[in-house]
C-alpha cells in the first residue's frame, strides 16, 4: 500500500524536504566525482610535465655533445684541421659528466679531416648511445655516445666516442625534489630498468636492475602503452586506484622516464577535498533543509490556525479576527478568511432572523382542519425557501357563526419580500372580516388598502376567496386573478371549476370585484383551492405535474377526508418531482361537504 500523507507537514516532507535532500545529495555526489576526475586529470598533466622537464635535462646534456661534434662536419670543398679537431674534443672533454673522448682514424685522416681524392665533403652520422657499463677507471657506470665520420661517397673515415658518466647524466632524475616520494625509473627500449630513485627512498623492494613490467599489472600495462605512444598516464584498479603511473620518452636517447605513485598518496589532496567538500555540502544541505523546514512549519502553523478557526466557525463559535502578516498568499488567505467569517456571522444572524420569520409565518397559517355543520376544511403550504409568498387561511365571521371563509393567495415572487406582503394581506383580511359585508366587499376594501403599499413597487397578489354559508347551503366566491377552484363530485365522477372575473390585488385601488355564488346541494363534493406552484411542479424531464394528475388522484380516492387527501397529494408531488429542487411555493386547501 503506497504511503499517503495524512497531514500538511507530512506532505511538505514528501513533496519538498525529501526531494530537495535527494536532489542536493545527487548533485553533491555528481559534483564530487566530477571534481575528482578533474583533479586526477590535473595530476596526470602535472606528472607528464615534470617527466618532460626531467627528461629535457638528460636530453640537453646529450644534445650539447652532439652539437659540438657537428662542428667537425664540412661542406663542399671544406677542410677541418687537426688543431680544430683537438680543440673540439678538448672542449667536449671539459663538459660536466664527460669521462673520456676518443677518436679513431683508420687512414691518413689524422693529418686533416676533409675531402681527399674523389671526396666532396664529410659528415657525422649514426649517433648511438650504448647501454650503461661499469668503468673501472672512474668506478662508475658510463654510457658511450658514438658517431661516425662518413665521406661524400659513404665511406667510413673515422669514429668518435664520448664516454659520459651515467650517474651524472641521471642525477636530475634521482635528486629531483618532486620524485622524493614516488618510484621513478629510467627504462631502455628493451624494457630494462637503467636507474631508479625508489631504492634510495625505501620504496623499491628489489633493486638490482631488472626488467620493467614484471612486478605488477600496472607496470605491464604501462610497458605496453610505452610501445604505442610517447607519453601518457594510467590508473590501476580500485577507487581510489592503488597505483598511478606516468611515462615520457626521451628525445636524444632510446629511454623512457616512468613514475609510479601510490594512489592514496596522489589522492591525498582529493581525500582532503572529499572530507572538506562533504562536510561543507552536508552543513549546506542541513542549513537549506532547516530553512525550508522552518518556512514550511511557519506556513503549516498559519494554515492549521486557519483550519482550527474554520472548525470553530463550523461549530458556530466566532473568535477574534486572525492576524494577517505580509502580503503573501497565506496573508491573503487569512484576510479572506476574516472577511468570510464576518460575512458568515452576518449571514448566520440573517438566517436566524429568517428562521424566526419563517417560524412566525408558519404560526400565522392554520395548524389544523376545521369543521362546521358537516363541512370539513384542511389546508397546507410548503415554501421553496425559508419563507414564502403563498397564503392560506380559514376565516371565521364574528357576526355570523354559520359562515366560514377559506382563502388561498399567491404573492408574486417568494422569499422575505413576498412573505412580508403576504403577512400584510393576511392582516388586512382579518381586520376587514370583523366588519359586515359580503366577500366582494371585503376583497374590494382590502385591495384599496393594499394598493397604498404596492404603488410604485410592481408587487401584487392573486387571491381566491371562498365563502361557505352553512345555513343557506351556498358557496360564494371572489376570484382576484387566481386560478379557479376545482370541484369534484364523487357520485357522478364529474369536475367543474368555480370561475369568475377579477383583477389581481395591489394593481388598481378603484377596482370593484365580482361576487359569485353557487348552491352546495345535497350531493357530496370536494372543492380544491391551490396555488399555481402545485400545477407547475416539474420533474427531471421538464414535465409539469398539471391538474390532470390531480384529477386522477381524486377519482382514485374519492372517500378520503381532507387531511389524508392532502398527505396523498403532497406525496405524489414528491414522487413526481424526484430529486429536482422545488422551484415555487405550493399551497392546497381541500373542502369536503
Amino acid at each position: 500500500m503506497p504511503l499517503q500523507a495524512t497531514s500538511l507537514q507530512q506532505r511538505n516532507f514528501f513533496s519538498i524536504l525529501l526531494p530537495t535532500f535527494l536532489l542536493l545529495s545527487l548533485l553533491s555526489f555528481g559534483g564530487f566525482f566530477f571534481v575528482r576526475s578533474l583533479l586526477l586529470a590535473q595530476w596526470g598533466e602535472v606528472a607528464i610535465s615534470k617527466l618532460q622537464q626531467t627528461a629535457h635535462r638528460v636530453d640537453m646534456r646529450l644534445a650539447r655533445v652532439k652539437e659540438m661534434l657537428q662542428i667537425l662536419e664540412t661542406g663542399e670543398g671544406g677542410t677541418v684541421s687537426q688543431e680544430m679537431v683537438g680543440e673540439v674534443l678538448a672542449r667536449i672533454g671539459k663538459m660536466p659528466g664527460v669521462v673520456a673522448v676518443a677518436i679513431d682514424w683508420p687512414s691518413e685522416a689524422g693529418m686533416a679531416v676533409g675531402p681527399r681524392a674523389g671526396q666532396d665533403h664529410c659528415r657525422l652520422e649514426s649517433f648511438t648511445i650504448s647501454p650503461p657499463q661499469h668503468n673501472q677507471v672512474v668506478n662508475d657506470r658510463t654510457v658511450s655516445l658514438l658517431s661516425s665520420f662518413v665521406g661524400g661517397e659513404g665511406e667510413r673515415l673515422g669514429q668518435v666516442e664520448v664516454q659520459v658518466s651515467f650517474t651524472a647524466l641521471t642525477e636530475s632524475i634521482v635528486n629531483h625534489p618532486w620524485w622524493q616520494k614516488y618510484k621513478v625509473y629510467l627504462v631502455d627500449s628493451d624494457g630494462s630498468v637503467l636507474v631508479t630513485a625508489g631504492d634510495r627512498l625505501g620504496l623499491e623492494d628489489y633493486y638490482p636492475l631488472r626488467a620493467f613490467g614484471t612486478v605488477s599489472p600496472l607496470e605491464e600495462e604501462t610497458l605496453a602503452a610505452m610501445g604505442r605512444q610517447s607519453s601518457g598516464t594510467l590508473f590501476g584498479p580500485g577507487r581510489p586506484p592503488e597505483e598511478i603511473s606516468g611515462f615520457y620518452r626521451l628525445a636524444e636517447a632510446p629511454w623512457t622516464l616512468v613514475v609510479i605513485a601510490q594512489g592514496r598518496e596522489v589522492m591525498q589532496p582529493i581525500i582532503r577535498f572529499k572530507y572538506v567538500y562533504f562536510s561543507v555540502i552536508t552543513l549546506g544541505i542541513l542549513a537549506i533543509l532547516f530553512f525550508i523546514r522552518r518556512g514550511t512549519c511557519r506556513l503549516t502553523g498559519q494554515i492549521k490556525g486557519i483550519s482550527a478557526e474554520a472548525d470553530n466557525l463550523a461549530s458556530g463559535r466566532f473568535g477574534p479576527p486572525l492576524t494577517a502578516v505580509g502580503r503573501d498568499e497565506v496573508a491573503e488567505l487569512t484576510r479572506s478568511f476574516n472577511k468570510m467569517s464576518r460575512q458568515l456571522q452576518h449571514r448566520l444572524a440573517l438566517k436566524e432572523a429568517i428562521d424566526l420569520a419563517r417560524e412566525v409565518q408558519q404560526k400565522l397559517l392554520p395548524t389544523g382542519g376545521f369543521a362546521i355543520d358537516g363541512i370539513r376544511v384542511a389546508g397546507r403550504s410548503r415554501y421553496c425557501e425559508e419563507t414564502g409568498g403563498d397564503y392560506f387561511d380559514i376565516l371565521h365571521y364574528p357576526q355570523d357563526q354559520g359562515k366560514l371563509g377559506v382563502v388561498v393567495g399567491d404573492v408574486v415572487g417568494h422569499g422575505i419580500g413576498a412573505a412580508l406582503l403576504m403577512t400584510t394581506l393576511r392582516a388586512l383580511l382579518r381586520c376587514r372580516i370583523s366588519n359586515p359585508g359580503r366577500a366582494d366587499e371585503i376583497v374590494t376594501a382590502v385591495n384599496a388598502l393594499l394598493c397604498s403599499d404596492t404603488v410604485g413597487s410592481g408587487n401584487f397578489a392573486t387571491l381566491f376567496y371562498l365563502e361557505i354559508d352553512a345555513r343557506r347551503q351556498t358557496i360564494g366566491w371572489v376570484r382576484a386573478g387566481h386560478e379557479p377552484a376545482l370541484v369534484f363530485q364523487p357520485e357522478s365522477g364529474t369536475f367543474f371549476e368555480l370561475k369568475g372575473r377579477g383583477l389581481a390585488l395591489g394593481v388598481d385601488p378603484a377596482y370593484r370585484f365580482e361576487y359569485n355564488e353557487h348552491p352546495l346541494g345535497s350531493a357530496r363534493q370536494l372543492i380544491l383551492l391551490g396555488s399555481d406552484g402545485l400545477w407547475e411542479v416539474e420533474n427531471g424531464a421538464g414535465e409539469q405535474f398539471g391538474k390532470e394528475r390531480l384529477r386522477h388522484i381524486l377519482i382514485a380516492h374519492p372517500e378520503l377526508e381532507p387531511e389524508p387527501l392532502l398527505e396523498l397529494v403532497f406525496a405524489e408531488i414528491d414522487n413526481f418531482r424526484g430529486g429536482e429542487r422545488q422551484q415555487d411555493d405550493i399551497t392546497l386547501a381541500v373542502i369536503r361537504s
